[in-house]
């Protein structure tokens, strides 16, 4: 009775009574104490149908950007917190991602400065042509990649129905070459890259460039020992056998084995991991015909967002669910490249 005379005010010698204020009162006695805290929500449960008999990709920002209708970037480090996969035949599924080492990092970087540098070339005063509203550094994890596609996020209805969710433009970015290739038709090469592999095409019309494989042939590195003064040593000298008290010549196998030993790099010289088709595994999931159709694996890291999916013993249509750090990057957690 107490809100139903707040609401009521006096008018002379009547009274008015607002109903809607009435209605405000007793819809707000029925809610929970504590309001929705998301400020921002987003949809970190990603769903993607996959086929059983090809080798599959995921892009992580595109998927975000698909079922969210916000704009997420590519070129950042997203994180998986754990991935499902839901399948009815006695299989696995293998997750790959690009290796996550400072080669991978310098490569991307260093392909999307040259590609800034590029665009730059037709601003003011050569042009008053503006970056796109969704302008972005958009690479392919392979050359598979780029001939399989991309998977499109799914929702889902009743009785297992699944409907992917589209995207209305997700155009990967692209080079355009001023390298003078002599051919007859006189235009400039023009192609896409990707990270992992070698290039494709050839020096008078590339289709895709490998950014691993671009940086491993531009960068200076340096060269394994080959400081003669090191070898030249002469064990017989003097005052190198001065503590030299053993008939068994101690000091000299010292010396041998310092001038020798670990004086090469403890990798491959002349390879860089990830210019050739060397991706990083991070989880395999198992499921087995009649029970265990249902399997489950910890999380990783993705650098880029970009996932290679592939079967094995698999030849149906099976569910791949990656569920996503939450963060402060639109919802979801990640860090810049």
């Amino acid at each position: 009775m107490e809100v139903l005379r707040s609401k009521i005010k006096p008018f002379g010698t009547h009274t008015i009574i607002n109903p809607f204020m009435i209605g405000l009162g007793m819809a707000r006695a029925n809610l929970p104490a504590k309001k929705y805290k998301k400020s921002n929500p987003t949809q970190i449960r990603l769903s993607f149908e996959a086929n059983g008999e090809a080798t599959e990709f995921i892009d992580i920002a595109m998927a975000l950007s698909a079922i969210n209708r916000k704009f997420y970037r590519q070129g950042v480090y997203y994180y998986v917190n754990s991935v499902e996969v839901y399948n009815d035949e006695t299989g696995v599924v293998d997750l790959h991602t690009l290796p996550d080492t400072w080669v991978t990092k310098n490569a991307w970087s260093r392909g999307f400065q040259l590609y800034q540098k590029m665009n730059s070339m037709t601003d003011t005063p050569v042009s008053n042509i503006s970056r796109p509203k969704y302008h972005d550094f958009k690479v392919y994890m392979s050359t598979r990649h780029k001939s399989t596609g991309t998977l499109l996020p799914s929702m889902h209805n009743i009785n297992n129905a699944a409907s992917t969710i589209s995207v209305d433009e997700w155009e990967h970015s692209r080079f355009v070459s001023a390298d003078d290739d002599g051919d007859a038709a006189q235009e400039a090469d023009d192609f896409t890259v990707h990270m992992i592999g070698t290039h494709t095409g050839n020096s008078d019309n590339w289709e895709s460039v490998g950014l691993i494989k671009s940086y491993a042939e531009s960068r200076v590195t340096v060269l394994p020992s080959t400081d003669e003064n090191a070898t030249n040593v002469d064990v017989s000298d003097p005052l190198i056998n001065v503590f030299d008290m053993s008939s068994e010549e101690q000091m000299n196998d010292i010396i041998e084995n310092l001038v020798t030993a670990n004086d090469e790099p403890p990798y491959d010289f002349n390879s860089y991991v990830g210019e050739g088709n060397q991706f990083q595994h991070v989880a395999r999931l198992g499921t087995e015909q009649g029970v265990g159709r249902v399997a489950r694996a910890s999380g990783f890291c993705a650098p880029l967002g970009l996932i290679m999916v592939d079967p094995f013993g698999i030849r149906t249509s099976y569910r791949v669910v990656i569920n996503l750090a939450p963060g402060t990057y639109h919802g979801v957690y990640a860090e810049r490249v």
